[in-house]
């Protein structure tokens, strides 16, 4: 493949449109660079666009929470301040809590409240094993839609072109850039960002290059058609479990039962065995009995970096992957993609 076969040549190809992608490419874009975001899909129908789009801003990863603040930071500039919808969090732990997060919690302005206290706060909600749980008001969840259309304008605004329905067939690296072919045309660049969630692994299969992420799919369930408005954003530090509501109107919940490295179509079908056992988990925190009626199960995916950074030298020179769950995309994408460019182009 020649640079005289390239029908377009940009500073920078992002494949990939969703949550990661989008940002990616509008922190390009702010740098003056050239950038086309390249999507298989014809539809707004990718990972992101079906999230819970929760955001709680405690973390037992300190350096989360200060990507999640960031981030937040970075939607409301966006003008995205008036959709962010407040839903109070509350991380929860049993009695041999790690001190040490409770702490940095009381240093972080939040309170830790006892079980004694969460029922007086929540006298509806039985707290099963919670024994303490920090107490975050500031918590919440955003449209997942309105959220991306805004990223995809603030993107156009700076002059990102978009190509949707355009799969990519190969990729070529050369000495001096890197080519993508498509159904549609050939494309040129500086370099590559594959920003493809959950397909990544079999993108860079079927591209030739080395898979360095992981992927693990969890069973989530959503529901439907209950007066639960006033359910608690909640997540179990100790079982994993995690409830919240959605812009849809749904509740997003499940009991983490991660599948590593499965193919979608060969993922277990748990059925009813793993809905029953969320479901009544659930049933701890809602004032109101609940039914299998209005749920309906879907799987999230989160990638992770298989290899530590420095490792990934294993790429072509100017071929990255950001890969991290579609879920979390929400809480820390800005904060993260922002991150890596400047540690690969200086901040």
């Amino acid at each position: 493949m020649s640079a005289s076969e390239v029908s377009s040549h940009y500073d920078w190809l992002v494949v990939g449109a969703g949550i990661v992608g989008l940002c990616t490419a509008l922190h390009l874009a702010r740098r003056k660079r050239r950038v086309c975001v390249i999507e298989q899909m014809s539809e707004v129908t990718n990972a992101s666009t079906l999230s819970g789009a929760g955001i709680r801003f405690f973390d037992p990863d300190p350096g989360i929470s200060a990507q999640v603040a960031q981030s937040h930071d970075f939607y409301s500039a966006l003008g995205l301040a008036e959709d962010f919808r407040p839903c109070p969090s509350y991380y929860g732990f049993g009695a041999a809590a790690n001190e040490r997060l409770l702490d940095r919690a009381h240093a972080s302005g939040m309170r830790v409240l006892s079980r004694a206290q969460l029922r007086a706060r929540r006298p509806s909600v039985e707290w099963g094993s919670v024994d303490y749980a920090v107490e975050d008001e500031h918590a919440g969840f955003r449209d997942p839609l309105i959220t991306w259309h805004a990223l995809r304008a603030a993107c156009e605004r700076l002059g990102v072109t978009f190509r949707f329905g355009h799969q990519v067939l190969a990729f070529e690296d050369s000495t001096r850039a890197r080519y993508v072919l498509t159904q549609a045309g050939r494309y040129g660049a500086h370099g590559v960002i594959f920003a493809t969630g959950y397909w990544t692994p079999s993108l860079l299969e079927r591209l030739g290059l080395p898979a360095v992420v992981r992927n693990r799919t969890i069973t989530v369930h959503r529901l439907a058609g209950h007066n639960l408005a006033h359910l608690p954003f909640v997540v179990e530090h100790d079982s994993g479990f995690h409830a919240r509501p959605t812009a849809s109107g749904e509740i997003l919940f499940g009991v983490p039962q991660p599948d590593w490295d499965v193919a979608p179509d060969n993922l277990p079908d748990r059925a009813d065995a793993h809905l029953n056992k969320a479901l009544a988990h659930l049933q701890r925190y809602a004032p109101v009995p609940l039914s299998f009626s209005g749920v309906r199960t879907t799987r999230s995916a989160d990638a992770f970096d298989s290899v530590a950074p420095e490792a990934q030298t294993v790429l072509p020179e100017h071929t990255h992957v950001f890969a991290f769950g579609e879920g979390a995309a929400f809480k820390y994408a800005p904060a993260r993609t922002l991150a890596y460019l400047n540690s690969i182009l200086g901040s």
